[in-house]
């Protein structure tokens, strides 16, 4: 449920659009993606990987983060991630081969969408798409400072407070500066 801050509601979850034209065929591809909020639910699901490591008399733990093992997990954790971004995001596709619960599966959504005959430079923008709903860009920022400056403006036209300097006092003799 959205909240109002200052009386406006406020959604982060707003979903997105990009629309994919093709030049075959009279349709328009409508994919939508939204915010999630956090990644809560993945770490349950995906724990960060915990490095090697070992004691050391004097320092106590001391983590091996060069560890070859530990780096391919740590890999895998990010494409995990990534994955998991693009299946959340992307909540209106209904995926034949990811599952929503399964890991495993979340990497599988890109080749779902070449299968479905999306190309390599759709699926890059379907995947900037999902960074951009998730996060602020340059355009969103002055979007939103152009809403707030022209709220503001509204705001100030709405005043009952003098807008000019006022010439003259009630009686007639020139206002004092």
């Amino acid at each position: 449920m959205p909240i109002k801050i200052a009386g406006a509601e406020f959604d982060a979850e707003l979903p997105e659009d990009l629309i994919i034209l093709r030049p075959d065929t009279k349709n328009e591809i409508i994919i939508r993606a939204r915010a999630f909020m956090d990644f809560d639910e993945f770490h349950a699901i995906c724990p960060i990987p915990e490095p090697p490591g070992r004691n050391e008399r004097g320092r106590g733990w001391v983590p091996n983060l060069e560890d070859k093992t530990y780096k391919q997990r740590m890999e895998q954790h990010a494409l995990q991630r990534v994955g998991w971004m693009a299946v959340q995001s992307l909540y209106e596709i209904e995926w034949s081969t990811v599952e929503e619960d399964k890991p495993k599966t979340w990497s599988n959504w890109e080749n779902e969408l070449k299968e479905s005959g999306f190309t390599s430079v759709e699926c890059n923008l379907i995947m900037a798409l999902v960074l951009d709903v998730n996060g602020l860009n340059e355009a969103k920022m002055k979007m939103r400072r152009e809403t707030f400056l022209l709220g503001q403006e509204e705001a100030q036209s709405e005043s009952s407070s003098q807008n000019s300097e006022q010439k003259s006092s009630p009686s007639g003799e020139p206002a004092s500066d």
